[in-house]
C-alpha cells in the first residue's frame, strides 16, 4: 500500500511538470508574438495589398521583444497572481507592446507596461519573501 501511495505521488508530480511544460510553450509564444506580428504585417502589406511600407528590421523587433518580454516574464513569474490572470495581463502587455513597437514606432511608450509590473512586484515583495 505504501508503494502505491508513492507511485500516486510521483504521478501527481509528473503531471504537474507536464502542465508547467505546456504553459512554458505558451509563455514563449507570447514572448515571440511581436516578431510574428511584424512578419505578418509585412507580409500582409507587401504581398496582399502590394503596398511598400517602412517596416522595422526583424532583428530590431526581436531585440525589443526580448528586452521587453524577458523582464516581464521574470516579474510575472514572481507575482502572486493566478496563472490565468498572469496570462491575461501578459496578453494585454504584449498587445500594447506590439501596437507601439511594431505598428506605431513609439519605442519609449512601448516599454510603459514594465512600470506597473515592477510596482506590483514591489507591493507583493514582502509576501513573496515570506513564501505565502
Amino acid at each position: 500500500m505504501d508503494s502505491l501511495s508513492k507511485l500516486q505521488e510521483k504521478n501527481k508530480i509528473h503531471s504537474k511538470h507536464q502542465r508547467n511544460g505546456s504553459w512554458s510553450a505558451v509563455w514563449v509564444f507570447l514572448l515571440m508574438s511581436p516578431l510574428l506580428s511584424s512578419y505578418g504585417s509585412e507580409f500582409y502589406f507587401s504581398v496582399i495589398k502590394n503596398i511598400q511600407i517602412e517596416a522595422p528590421h526583424p532583428f530590431i523587433v526581436l531585440f525589443g521583444s526580448l528586452c521587453f518580454g524577458l523582464p516581464l516574464l521574470a516579474i510575472g513569474d514572481c507575482i502572486l497572481f493566478k496563472r490565468v490572470n498572469k496570462l491575461l495581463l501578459l496578453i494585454i502587455a504584449e498587445t500594447w507592446f506590439i501596437w507601439f513597437w511594431v505598428v506605431n514606432p513609439l519605442s519609449w511608450l512601448a516599454f510603459l507596461p514594465l512600470i506597473p509590473a515592477f510596482v506590483i512586484l514591489q507591493i507583493q515583495l514582502p509576501q513573496i519573501r515570506t513564501g505565502k
